[in-house]
C-alpha cells in the first residue's frame, strides 16, 4: 500500500490526526515526537477510510458545474434559479435550519437534552458541534446530504450534550434511539 501524505508537526498536540483535504491530498498532524513508523502504521490502519473519503471527494467533484446536491439528490442549477456559489451558500443555509429546527425541537423532547442555542455555519470538515455550555452548531452544507443522515447528526450532537466524548455510552445513547445509526453514517455523498 502506498498513500501520499503530508506530515505536519505541532509541539501542543498530544494525538495524531488524518485529513482528507478537499484536494484529496492527506494531513498528518502530529507531535514533535512521534516516529515515522508510528505515522506508517497509523495510516495503514486507517487506510480503507482514507480510500473511502478520497473516493467520496472525487465523487462530488464529479458532479456537472450546472448541478448541485439537495438532500442527496442532485438538481439542476437553473430550476431554482441559483447562478452562484454565494446562491447556493444561502440556499443550502436556508434549507438547512428549514430541516433541523423541527429535527432539534421533536429529539430533544424524546431524547430530553436540550441545547441552549442552535447556530449554522458553513463549515469544511465538521457536520456539527456540541460547545461545553451545550450550544450546537449546524454545517450549511448538510442540506447537500440524505434526511436521514441529517436526523443522525442532530441525534448525535444532543447527545453530546449529556455526553462530551465519544465514549461507550455515548454510542451506546444515540443506538437508543437510532438503533440504524450505522447506516445512517454511511449516507454520505
Amino acid at each position: 500500500m502506498c498513500i501520499a501524505y503530508k506530515i505536519i508537526r505541532k509541539k501542543n498536540l498530544k494525538h495524531t490526526y488524518i485529513q482528507i483535504k478537499p484536494d484529496a491530498t492527506i494531513e498528518v498532524k502530529t507531535n514533535l515526537t512521534t516516529s515515522e513508523k508510528l505515522i506508517l502504521n497509523f495510516i495503514e490502519k486507517k487506510s480503507d477510510w482514507i480510500k473511502k473519503k478520497q473516493a467520496l471527494i472525487q465523487k462530488r467533484k464529479s458532479i456537472l458545474p450546472t448541478h448541485f446536491h439537495l438532500f442527496g439528490k442532485v438538481y439542476e442549477k437553473a430550476h431554482y434559479s441559483l447562478k452562484t456559489q454565494k446562491e447556493i451558500d444561502f440556499f443550502y443555509r436556508q434549507k438547512t435550519e428549514e430541516v433541523i429546527q423541527p429535527l432539534i425541537e421533536s429529539w430533544s423532547q424524546k431524547m430530553q437534552l436540550f441545547p441552549t442555542y442552535v447556530g449554522y455555519r458553513k463549515n469544511r470538515s465538521i457536520w456539527g458541534s456540541c460547545s461545553g455550555t451545550n450550544r450546537l452548531s449546524f454545517n450549511t452544507n448538510l442540506a447537500r446530504m440524505h434526511l436521514d443522515f441529517i436526523e443522525y447528526v442532530v441525534v448525535h450532537e444532543l447527545a453530546h450534550i449529556k455526553y462530551k466524548n465519544h465514549s461507550k455510552d455515548f454510542w451506546q445513547l444515540i443506538e437508543k434511539f437510532l438503533p440504524d445509526y450505522k447506516n445512517r453514517k454511511k449516507l454520505i455523498i
